[in-house]
């Protein structure tokens, strides 16, 4: 139970370019060939929440968590040709067992990514410590005029929003997530076509399973196909979806208006059907997620976004919160909110070139509850990145039994935590 209300443990964050050394480059003829990677470090001290629980030990709250990630990448590029592979090796160590915290523990990670091939071992797996290594990026990309295909396991983002972003359903970001300078990889083959000038068309289809015993599963839990066209009218962007999503039927349009002067309007808007009734929550064959949002350059040093955001898939009650954390569409990442209606607000402030302050706000409107998110961000050297940072909820506190826990509000299921991470890029 607490392994779920961990893995929402995090906030957002601002990514940084990776750097690399190119081996070789011609310029003339557009082909390169880099190895470079990153090594990321998380440090989190987590204090009451859950951690109160009469279940847990005393000694465990407060908790400490420490990640360590190192991501070596290769990439090959030619005129009409490219090869990605990134790696990623990660420890983790806990003074909490992982009978609380979880084998998939989303500080610093995001949620399980269902895949065809594993691609993936663990080293060491103790209660307390794990080493596990996963090829997160393996694609080959080959362009054909208009025309790209990318086949393997790459990063695939859809839609619009910051904060929220519902047409995003393969492999999305928390908006309570550290690290989100990677979009995990997912097991697909992918078609690019620039139909004309200002308008694109992209054909997706993901193979896999949630939870495989075994290479080449495929299941309904893990796999999709979806197509989405996109065109420009002036200022305007317009984009509509559709397609199957891990046995949904899935609908959308999306919108992005550049209004000049550094501030824009966004919006993403989805409905699912659910053909099978065994899979459909509180009785619904149907719902619906939206976003709507500004971002805005309101100084030259201060950028801000502001969203609202609709969550048809979520509990209408607090006492039904922990049923979503346990859902499939949790586990996926599909669904990181678990209630239905939201506001949030990200803002980003250059006080010196070197040194940024960032600040992120996620309401939810009916319970209420709320989790604030400030941050310093500090650019020691070009390629090197210190991080601090504190995450601190607001809401009603869950009523604990002897081996249960009853939420009272969303927020409030969540521990304090404060983190130090480093990041370096090669």
């Amino acid at each position: 139970m607490l392994s779920r209300v961990a893995a929402a443990l995090a906030c957002l964050t601002f990514s940084l370019p990776a750097r690399a050394f190119v081996l070789s480059e011609d310029p003339l003829e557009g082909s390169s060939f880099t190895v470079g990677g990153a090594v990321r470090s998380y440090n989190l001290v987590l204090r009451g929440g859950p951690l109160n629980a009469p279940f847990v030990p005393d000694d465990e709250n407060p908790a400490a968590v420490s990640i360590v990630a190192l991501r070596p990448k290769l990439e090959l590029q030619q005129p009409d040709f490219s090869l990605v592979i990134h790696d990623e090796l990660t420890s983790t160590s806990s003074t909490l067992p992982t009978t609380l915290l979880g084998d998939t523990l989303s500080i610093g990670k995001g949620a399980t990514t269902p895949t065809w091939l594993s691609l993936s071992w663990s080293a060491v797996d103790h209660s307390r410590y794990q080493l596990e290594n996963r090829v997160d990026w393996l694609y080959l990309r080959g362009t054909f005029g208009d025309v790209s295909v990318t086949v393997g396991r790459q990063p695939v983002t859809i839609g619009r929003g910051h904060i929220w972003t519902p047409e995003d359903l393969l492999a999305p970001f928390s908006p309570l997530q550290l690290n989100t300078e990677y979009k995990p990889g997912v097991d697909a083959a992918r078609l690019d076509w620039t139909i004309a000038e200002g308008t694109t068309l992209m054909l997706v289809g993901a193979l896999g399973k949630l939870e495989p015993k075994s290479d080449f599963e495929v299941g309904q839990d893990g796999s999709a196909a979806l197509s989405r066209v996109e065109t420009a009218i002036h200022e305007l962007r317009v984009g509509a979806l559709g397609g199957w999503v891990r046995g949904d039927a899935v609908g959308g349009v999306d919108l992005f208006l550049d209004l000049g002067g550094g501030t824009d309007l966004h919006g993403s808007a989805t409905v699912s059907y659910v053909p099978d009734a065994e899979r459909r929550r509180y009785g619904r064959s149907a719902f619906e997620r939206a976003v709507f949002g500004t971002t805005s350059q309101l100084h030259k040093k201060l950028l801000v976004t502001a969203e609202a955001y609709v969550n048809g898939s979520g509990a209408a009650k607090p006492e039904h919160y922990l049923e979503e954390m346990a859902s499939p569409r949790f586990a996926v990442g599909e669904e990181y909110d678990v209630g239905q209606l939201y506001a949030g607000v990200a803002a980003d402030w250059e006080i010196h070139p070197l040194l940024h302050a960032l600040g992120s706000a996620i309401v939810n409107l009916r319970d209420p509850s709320a989790i604030f998110a400030p941050e310093l961000d500090f650019d020691v050297v070009e390629n090197a990145l210190l991080v601090a940072g504190a995450f601190i909820p607001v809401g009603k506190a869950p009523r604990y039994g002897p081996t249960s826990i009853t939420p009272e509000s969303e927020f409030g299921l969540y521990p304090q935590m404060i983190h130090l991470d480093a990041k370096l890029y090669f």
